[in-house]
């Protein structure tokens, strides 16, 4: 009988828990990959032009620079990057056009 069995089945973790999704503690994304998954983020979003916009990243500090159309836009973008895994900050430098 393994453990579960003898516990009925209950004290099984269940999938979508607050911990899901989260690596090792001290593992670090790489900036390459954090540029690569921001890009494809801003690129894809159907409510951003994101043609205007770069990307520096530097030991998960992603600094954005170039222009926006609204400040919506601009708020959007850094949304967008702050939701990917291993950003720890981001320096907003968009401008709003006008």
């Amino acid at each position: 009988m393994t453990w579960s069995e003898s516990r009925g089945g209950s004290e099984r973790r269940k999938s979508g828990g607050s911990q899901a999704g989260r690596g090792p503690q001290f593992q670090r994304r790489s900036d390459d990959k954090i540029y690569e998954e921001a890009w494809e983020l801003l690129s894809n979003s159907p409510d951003l032009d994101a043609t205007e916009i770069q990307l520096h990243v530097e030991s998960g500090e992603v600094t954005l620079t170039g222009t926006v159309e609204n400040r919506d836009a601009k708020w959007l973008t850094e949304d967008l990057v702050n939701s990917v895994t291993g950003v720890r900050e981001v320096n907003n430098r968009l401008k709003v056009v006008r």
